[in-house]
């Protein structure tokens, strides 16, 4: 009996010589990885194009999307869904115009034209604020993807992907290349290894059929904005889910989501704690738990994520009023738009705004 409890069988006083023997095994060929291994060395981490110019990476903002690729709320997404392609702007024309520019806004949403903007007309005008952002993407996708297919074959190979990620953080592309055509291991910043390890995991989710490594033009679009695909916005709703469900039951509880991010400095906890949980708290009971039961499932936290449902547009809608209704009669007039112009223009302009309202 005591020869079967062995380690494979063998008996007893054999078992810590087969287990050192493992053990050393499994060291020297951890060795002999890290001796393959090429180490690459940056050549300025200036020169990095990580951030809002790079053009590879997909981005963890998304436009018209509430929350963003690393769990954060979208502080511009009231904004993005009522001023659509006129946010960027609204925030460049000049102050003395603003209350024009509004009151133009608030008469091509008002169909009817009876003074007052429906749920169903603000439901109506967020869908079209939203396709206008997935035009615009479109239109960016197709710029960047003729800069990143460097060989104009209509593909993007992962090679010539990896190749022009390591060289956008400051890699050398000489070094890459050789490295990449010998298939050795390559050590990295930490950071930028993982980056390019979640890099393609996307980005063999977004390779449709055939699955070759390679990525046209409209998965490349799907690669960097998963909203644009529902497999894509599936795999981005998992991320989410993974980075802050704590315990791991696929379920977002309220205090789940109030959590502060894992990294956040003292300081920054100290100062925006208040802020960050009234605020959070507000979006789950008011809009993510749409049962009401206390919990985000991955099916509610995907129809959260999803810009382009219906459901999503009339939940804004309503919050839309919700916020803006001061007399309670489930539509909103033009002095309550104004009223309430930092929710629906942003806080840049919203101060000006409101004084010129008052003013006239």
């Amino acid at each position: 009996m005591a020869a079967s409890r062995g380690c494979f069988g063998v008996c007893r006083q054999h078992r810590t010589i087969l287990c050192l023997y493992l053990v050393s095994t499994v060291a020297f060929l951890g060795l002999c990885s890290v001796a393959r291994a090429r180490p690459l060395e940056q050549k300025n981490k200036s020169t990095s194009k990580h951030g809002e110019d790079d053009k590879l990476s997909p981005p963890d903002h998304l436009d018209a999307v509430r929350m963003e690729r690393d769990g954060h709320l979208n502080r511009d997404f009231h904004q993005e869904v009522f001023l659509g392609e006129e946010k960027d702007d609204i925030e460049q024309i000049p102050h003395h115009v603003i209350d024009d520019r509004l009151k133009d806004i608030f008469k091509r949403i008002d169909v009817d034209t009876d003074g007052l903007l429906t749920q169903q007309e603000l439901q109506d005008w967020i869908l079209r604020k939203t396709q206008e952002h997935f035009q615009e993407a479109e239109q960016e996708n197709n710029k960047h993807f003729q800069e990143v297919d460097q060989n104009h074959d209509g593909t993007l190979h992962w090679d010539e992907y990896r190749l022009q990620f390591l060289e956008s953080r400051g890699y050398d592309r000489d070094k890459v290349m050789e490295v990449i055509e010998q298939d050795t291991e390559i050590e990295m910043d930490v950071d930028d290894e993982e980056d390019l390890e979640r890099d393609h995991d996307r980005f063999l989710q977004a390779d449709e059929d055939p699955r070759d490594e390679l990525l046209n033009e409209k998965e490349f679009l799907a690669f960097r904005h998963p909203e644009h695909s529902s497999s894509m916005l599936s795999l981005m709703v998992q991320e989410i889910l993974h980075d802050l469900d704590q315990n791991g039951d696929q379920i977002l509880t309220l205090l789940e989501f109030v959590s502060m991010p894992y990294g956040a400095k003292v300081q920054e906890v100290e100062d925006s704690k208040d802020t960050w949980v009234i605020e959070r708290r507000q979006e789950f009971k008011e809009v993510m738990d749409t049962d009401g039961d206390g919990k985000v499932t991955l099916t509610e936290l995907e129809a959260y994520m999803d810009p382009r449902s219906d459901q999503q547009a009339l939940n804004e809608a309503r919050q839309m009023i919700r916020v803006a209704d001061a007399n309670n009669d489930g539509k909103l007039s033009l002095a309550e738009i104004l009223d309430n112009c930092q929710f629906f223009i942003g806080s840049k302009m919203a101060n000006y705004a409101k004084v010129v309202h008052e003013e006239f």
